[in-house]
């Protein structure tokens, strides 16, 4: 299928703007802010067997594209509003197909939509396809988390459930890794899920901005280890982490080997913040009010002399110090 046969018949109708988006007419789109408001813009890339696999099917890399992306978002307290994408053309109709449905379930699901992109190509179908989307939020001007806003005696939390995706990757890859733990049919549907289908903290960023409960905040995408080092990087500051208190599906005390797994694999798009001690009792209100589960884990300190920012102990009273071999995902 040509580009503009592609745009009209497939992605036209994901376009719910039609003024911002120039119904994918023109090259570029135009995005109007009131006076008080800041555009907030990410960018993601994903690659062929790199991040995802062809036979993973198009809802799927569709599904957790954009929501990857919707996770950036989240990360900085915004509200989302429109993406726009490129990607490399495959002859699979199928396969596009069920890309589009992805999208279209996605956008529908967390309200944004479609303003524009581009296509190239491939000189052979064989070649590796690749996916880019840029998004883009809206947010109250210097009103925004950043991995930056870290203060020295902040605690430290994260949302939901970490090492998820990892555990629905190996089901998927029929590891002997995931094979000791015997998860049921429901269980194991559960995350699978977690692995294609990743929700975005959206709801719980923007109630930490609306209740000035924090200033701080990333997803959780390289590892929960990982993305706290950014943090403690950018506010040049360290962290020391609780790993009793890390939420974990598995439900049990977690050994040495099973916890470096879970904690840095990635693909989490869970939310990891800091708030003031003052702070704590809103923040864990937050539970019921949003339905989601806030852990407390650690607490931020001052800049430690070591290379890496942050220490795990095996619980709070810090008795035991572990040393990791891996500190999450590197690009």
């Amino acid at each position: 299928m040509k580009e503009f046969e592609l745009i009209n018949q497939l992605f036209k109708p994901l376009v719910k703007n039609s003024v911002i988006s120039q119904d994918l007419e023109g090259d570029v789109a135009k995005i109007i802010l009131e006076k008080d408001k800041e555009l907030v813009i990410s960018k993601d890339m994903i690659c062929e067997d790199v991040h995802f696999y062809r036979n993973d099917g198009g809802y799927k890399i569709a599904s957790k594209l954009l929501r990857a992306n919707l996770s950036d978002i989240a990360s900085s307290g915004a509200k989302p509003l429109y993406y726009m994408l490129g990607f490399s053309k495959t002859n699979d109709q199928k396969f596009i197909q069920d890309f589009v449905l992805g999208l279209r379930d996605a956008q529908k699901l967390f309200d944004i939509s479609l303003i524009g992109g581009d296509t190239i190509s491939l000189k052979k179908d064989t070649n590796p396809l690749f996916f880019s989307l840029t998004i883009f939020g809206i947010a109250k001007k210097d009103k925004i988390l950043s991995r930056k806003n870290a203060q020295e005696d902040d605690l430290i939390f994260v949302s939901g459930s970490i090492g998820d995706a990892f555990l629905g990757l190996n089901l998927l890859q029929k590891t002997e890794f995931v094979k000791q733990f015997n998860f049921n049919e429901e269980r194991q549907k559960y995350l699978l899920d977690r692995h294609y289908f990743p929700t975005p903290r959206i709801d719980l960023g923007q109630e930490l901005i609306v209740n000035n409960l924090s200033k701080c905040a990333i997803d959780i995408s390289d590892g929960l280890l990982a993305d706290l080092n950014q943090i403690c990087r950018a506010s040049n500051l360290s962290a020391e982490i609780y790993l009793d208190k890390v939420p974990n599906f598995i439900t049990k005390k977690l050994d040495y080997s099973l916890a470096q797994n879970l904690i840095n694999q990635g693909d989490d798009y869970e939310l990891l913040f800091s708030a003031s001690e003052e702070n704590f009792e809103k923040v864990m209100l937050l539970q019921e009010q949003l339905n989601l589960k806030i852990s407390y884990i650690g607490k931020i300190i001052k800049k430690s002399n070591c290379d890496n920012l942050v220490t795990i102990y095996e619980n709070q009273s810090k008795s035991k110090k572990l040393n990791f071999s891996k500190y999450g995902y590197e690009h």
